[in-house]
């Protein structure tokens, strides 16, 4: 069997069928076991073609399995053989694809080839449900040379699909997503396309809104024949324009070639309607010196009506290359693409729901759909729906999937485990010593019993995979035979309807059976809530335990940790608290940030640290802290460093030190300090995004910053610590914007205690990461308390004695090797009143 000759799909097929012949125990591969193979694939051309032309294929699958138990079982062949039928099948195959001038054998020519001998078992079998070779060619023969290609010739078609895709094709197999709503968007564009002249409809929108989906829509209305009747019995063909230019040398290769293409769809009559996606990719394609670009051929036969075509571009684009060339715009009937709502994304994916479960054989809970845009469009902002819910469903149940498919870590861990005892037996095997013997017993007793432990739970877990793989199969082909039955019903065909009813109820009956047997091993095959939320952590960068709904229950305790972290500031602790309730409570709808807080006070009271510890509790730690020192921002070019240069300027590309980090991150705390020291027009860039939550950047993008808490600082002397005085040094507008403004007030003596009682505990802790363990007096407290105190300084001035008098002396006792680990220190006060470190024990 030369493999070079098969397709991918067939190669998979052939796997298949080894697969099931070890699982059944046969000594022989057979042509049952290729059939069998083959019916169990979803989504392929000979599933679709049988299904349209009567046959039962979960009836047909059910003989075949019962044939295939039936094959003799030799006991003791350990070696897997393949039967004449089976090589003869491959055979025929290859003899098909040969006839047919295919490079590479299909599941199709394979198929034929398994009905084309009458004295094959599997063509005995389906013989029984009226499957013949001749009856299948037949009706293939049919699908190929259809209403689609009348008036144009198989060469035209090949040539066309060098340089793009037939989409027409792709929907007769399946092979197009079904498409949920748009109706309006839709029916705009099939109205255009039914006009006499400038019948070039061009869809606008956001990326991500669906465009090329509402294309794929019009594709299948019109190979289902649901379209007015000059569209009826047309071809949709995608231009890729990569393909086009790729390979064209000389000057002249890339005309030719449109030309030829141009040609085929003119001399079509109108049967070929032209898509281009990415429709600004026209403007200087294929353009070198002394050349026409693929617009201005495409002009004159867009002003003649001699081709009909479909774009797709974004508003941007659109604006950017189309709108410049007036008359190439002229040309197209623009249609606005919208993001959709929340509801219809819902919708949208309820409907894509069934491929993704087939795809990935996972179960997805409605729950996890509706969870998946509610939390898509919060956080996800930069991008658009359906397609970010999309994407967040997509990778959840690939997470599921992979989760189910790779060893479980307790089976991974017990393998490690019997791996680590298999090394040590064989070294103690080369020991005389009579320990070694005594200790070698013993491990001959561990391994045996976990290797026991280790088999069984193996197969466990290759029994519930092989549960679970089974499940997804038997609700795919429920799926199958339900819609098989309403279509039934509809043509009034009851003899079908009879037939199909028993294998319903067969396969409903495998199923509950399945499902009623108590798992062997605890996999994972349903997406949910969770799987939803983890990714949407992962692509958010917000925390994972910060998308859950019950975090407003874990507020009192949140609020209990800031107080005891941050000595003084209640009112501000509090303000904060409820601006973050108010936003994530979703009661209304916000247009900015979670909060947006002035904080002023005197050197050290702590402005700055308050915005740490909120980045730490109620967000993603210090890596979702943006701070930013407006002293560097003191002239007005310097919102050009917020938002980006424009273009033209040096930088343009880099984007702005504001607007790119909240972009890449927008679940971010953002810290403004020394706001006051800012340029007006700094601040009046502040001032919107705190009003509007929205600050476009040098590229024109918006940035959202609705899920951002913003602090701005103000360092005040002690005189001037006041409301009035503010208020001279900020503009009016700006204080007014924010949810509060807080002074915090400088540490008097108690207040000064509390902060060193903290802050020696916080030294305490970085000790005993090295095992070193710090004990203090109350009088050593106390004196800190009083150096610190009176100085205006605040906590700067703790912080500073703490690392002169403590931290250098235990750094100078562990430079000389006093402090060993896992010992325990003590500071006191002397005789001489000062601080003092000295062994605990003492």
């Amino acid at each position: 069997m030369d493999k070079s000759k098969y397709s991918q799909a067939v190669l998979d097929i052939i796997k298949e069928a080894h697969q099931a012949a070890i699982k059944n125990q046969n000594v022989e591969v057979t042509d049952l076991h290729l059939m069998q193979a083959i019916l169990r694939q979803p989504d392929t051309e000979i599933a679709r073609v049988l299904t349209e032309m009567g046959i039962i294929t979960k009836a047909l699958s059910l003989e075949l399995e019962g044939a295939i138990e039936k094959l003799r079982s030799a006991k003791g062949v350990s070696s897997l053989y393949v039967s004449r039928s089976y090589q003869r099948a491959l055979l025929i195959a290859e003899e098909i694809s040969r006839n047919l001038y295919e490079a590479f054998v299909t599941i199709t020519h394979l198929f034929l080839a398994l009905l084309r001998e009458e004295d094959m078992a599997t063509a005995k079998l389906a013989e029984l449900y009226e499957l013949s070779y001749d009856r299948l060619r037949k009706e293939l023969v049919r699908r190929w040379s259809s209403s689609f290609a009348t008036g144009i010739s198989e060469e035209a078609l090949k040539t066309l699909s060098k340089y793009g895709r037939n989409l027409s094709k792709e929907a007769q197999e399946g092979k197009l997503d079904e498409v949920i709503g748009r109706e309006e968007e839709t029916g705009s564009a099939i109205r255009i396309l039914s006009r006499r002249i400038k019948n070039n409809p061009v869809l606008i929108g956001e990326p991500g809104v669906g465009k090329t989906a509402i294309v794929e829509g019009i594709v299948q209305r019109i190979v289902k024949g649901d379209v007015p009747d000059p569209l009826k019995d047309k071809i949709v063909f995608a231009l890729d324009m990569t393909a086009l230019i790729a390979g064209a040398k000389f000057r002249g290769d890339f005309e030719e070639r449109l030309k030829q293409i141009l040609e085929i769809i003119k001399n079509s009559n109108g049967k070929i309607i032209l898509f281009i996606d990415e429709l600004h990719n026209i403007i200087g394609s294929g353009n070198t010196s002394g050349t026409m670009d693929t617009s201005n051929i495409l002009k004159p036969m867009l002003a003649r009506g001699e081709l009909l075509m479909i774009g797709a571009t974004t508003i941007e684009e659109y604006r950017l290359h189309i709108e410049k060339d007036g008359a190439l715009d002229r040309r197209f009937q623009k249609i606005l693409v919208e993001e959709p709502s929340e509801e219809e994304a819902i919708s949208i994916l309820r409907g894509l729901k069934t491929r993704y479960e087939h795809h990935h054989t996972v179960r997805i809970a409605d729950p996890a759909i509706i969870e998946a845009v509610r939390l898509a469009k919060r956080y996800l902002t930069e991008r658009r729906l359906p397609d970010i819910a999309i994407d967040v469903i997509d990778e959840a149940s690939a997470l599921v999937r992979m989760y189910r498919d790779e060893r479980p870590r307790a089976l991974e861990e017990l393998h490690r485990n019997l791996v680590q005892l298999e090394m040590e037996r064989i070294s103690l095997k080369k020991e005389s010593d009579m320990a070694s013997q005594y200790r070698l017993e013993e491990l001959e007793g561990k391994i045996a019993a976990l290797a026991e432990e280790f088999t069984g739970m193996e197969k466990a877990y290759q029994a519930e995979k092989e549960r679970q793989t089974e499940m997804a199969r038997l609700r795919r082909d429920k799926e199958l035979l339900q819609l098989q039955i309403e279509e039934a019903k509809q043509n009034h065909r009851f003899a079908a309807l009879a037939e199909l009813l028993p294998v319903l109820e067969e396969t409903q009956a495998s199923l509950l059976k399945l499902e009623a047997v108590k798992e062997y091993f605890p996999l994972p095959t349903e997406v949910g809530l969770e799987e939803v939320k983890e990714i949407v952590s992962k692509l958010s960068g917000s925390p994972k335990h910060r998308l859950e709904a019950n975090q407003l229950s874990h507020i009192a305790e949140i609020k209990e940790r800031l107080q005891r972290k941050f000595v003084g500031g209640e009112e501000a602790i509090e303000g904060i608290l409820h601006a973050y309730i108010r936003a994530r409570s979703g009661l209304l709808r916000r247009q900015k940030p979670m909060g947006g807080f002035l904080l002023q006070g005197t050197s050290g009271t702590g402005k700055s640290y308050l915005a740490r510890l909120t980045a730490d509790y109620l967000f993603d730690g210090e890596k979702s802290l943006i701070t930013l020192d407006m002293s560097e921002y003191t002239d007005k070019s310097s919102v050009t460093k917020l938002i980006g240069a424009p273009p033209g300027y040096i930088g343009h590309e880099q984007g702005g030190n504001l607007t790119e980090a909240v972009r890449t991150k927008p679940y971010s705390v953002l810290l403004f300090e020394n706001v006051d020291r800012a340029q007006r027009e700094v601040l009046g860039i502040l001032r919107q995004l705190l009003t509007e939550g929205l600050l476009t950047d040098s590229r024109g993008r918006q940035i959202d910053f609705k899920n951002t808490m913003a602090f701005l600082t103000v360092s005040l002397s002690e005189e001037v610590g006041n409301e009035r005085a503010l208020m001279e040094r900020l503009p009016a507008e700006l204080v007014q914007a924010v949810d509060g403004c807080y002074l915090l007030e400088g540490f008097d003596l108690p207040k000064m205690e509390l902060l060193v009682d903290l802050r020696l505990h916080q030294l305490a802790e970085e000790l005993a990461e090295g095992h070193v363990r710090l004990e203090w007096t109350d009088e050593a407290a106390a004196l800190l308390a009083k150096k610190a105190c009176g100085s205006g300084m605040g906590a700067s001035l703790l912080n500073r004695i703490m690392e002169k008098e403590i931290v250098t002396l235990l750094s100078m006792k562990s430079f000389d090797g006093q402090l060993a680990d896992f010992s325990a220190v003590r500071l006191f006060v002397n005789a001489d009143g000062k601080l003092e470190i000295g062994s605990a024990d003492a």
